[in-house]
């Protein structure tokens, strides 16, 4: 049986490689500095406001990921809780794809949030992994427009700065 596990600071060069993947998949292009500096990140952040939860793969390594950063929010009408989750680098190595590895790890990061009583969980989804975000409870926001904006970054073409 495949087993969940939460992912330590030794995980972080492999979580990176993962997220990596993902990124090449949406037409992002990480570089070697964009990798060394995303795992120092992942590692000194993993355990305190960032969870990851990964699949060891049976070869050595990762065969998925997916981790949720824990941040504060503001009081909302009607929202009991202070703190909100947006998950990031769900991520399968294409040799372990179609195996139910991104939905086990869903549902441990979803259970990480609920068990600190996190009501509002975010993420942004690729198309190819909707549909296991709205089976698990996702649902397009109507409400409000996500826009962003690139600040000091010259060498980042408007609007071209997607993948950001």
């Amino acid at each position: 049986m495949t087993s969940v596990r939460v992912a330590t600071s030794t995980d972080a060069a492999e979580i990176v490689h993962l997220g990596a993947l993902m990124y090449k998949a949406v037409g992002a292009k990480p570089t070697p500095t964009w990798a060394v500096d995303a795992t120092q990140t992942v590692r000194d952040r993993l355990g305190k406001d960032l969870i990851g939860m990964v699949i060891d793969a049976p070869e050595g390594g990762l065969a998925c990921c997916g981790l949720v950063n824990i941040a504060p929010r503001l009081p909302k009408p009607g929202a009991q809780a202070h703190h909100m989750g947006y998950i990031q680098w769900v991520s399968t190595a294409p040799q372990h794809q179609r195996k139910g590895y991104a939905r086990l790890v869903m549902d441990a990061l979803l259970h990480e949030t609920d068990e600190r009583g996190i009501e509002v969980v975010e993420l942004h989804a690729t198309p190819m992994g909707r549909h296991l975000y709205e089976e698990l409870g996702f649902w397009v926001k109507g409400d409000n427009i996500a826009m962003m904006t690139v600040r000091g970054r010259d060498d980042v073409p408007w609007p071209e700065g997607e993948g950001l």
